[in-house]
């Protein structure tokens, strides 16, 4: 914590984020399609570029526009596929499939999932998922990998159950007891 004049800033340190793996491709949960006036397909087309900041911006509460997107998603030479689920012919929900083979050498990497919450609670991310993972099929992936924040329960509470596990080291950390809070939230009461 720092003192500047009058007002007292808060110096945050990055924590690591948490690191889940599926340790194989087989056996991808069935999932229903995405509900009546849903559609799932590949980001394509250009001018649904500011949509998709939009909805990152909200599914994540932090700073997305065009530029960013096409930086981090549709012109990302490690981004193989972006996917979006659209709702009247906009996007509203999104997941990418991202090759990192420096850390995470034969794995599919799960990248930038993410629903605007007024179109939450239907399934969308699970569509999505499921789509990345046959990707990574397609792909001749080994398994599929992902890193996400202690504070993202929905989506935890999706990760594991279509089978992605817990990875306790992480970076020299022992996330033990960060995951054993996660599940008290999770799983209690």
């Amino acid at each position: 914590m720092a003192l500047v004049g009058r007002a007292v800033i808060l110096e945050r340190t990055r924590v690591p984020q948490l690191v889940m793996r599926r340790p194989h491709l087989r056996d991808v949960p069935a999932v229903a399609p995405p509900p009546a006036g849903y559609r799932l397909r590949p980001f394509a087309d250009p001018a649904d570029v500011a949509a998709l900041a939009a909805t990152l911006a909200t599914a994540f509460d932090e700073p997305w526009d065009e530029a960013r997107v096409r930086r981090e998603l549709a012109d990302a030479p490690d981004v193989n596929a972006v996917y979006v689920v659209t709702w009247r012919g906009r996007p509203v929900a999104t997941a990418s499939s991202r090759s990192l083979p420096d850390r995470f050498p034969g794995s599919g990497y799960v990248h930038w999932v993410g629903t605007d919450p007024a179109h939450g609670r239907r399934g969308l991310a699970s569509a999505l998922l499921a789509r990345l993972l046959r990707d990574f099929a397609e792909r001749r992936y080994a398994d599929a990998v992902l890193e996400t924040d202690d504070a993202r329960l929905p989506a935890l509470r999706t990760y594991l159950r279509f089978g992605f596990l817990p990875v306790y080291a992480v970076q020299g950390e022992d996330q033990r007891e960060r995951w054993a809070a996660i599940f008290q939230r999770l799983f209690a009461g």
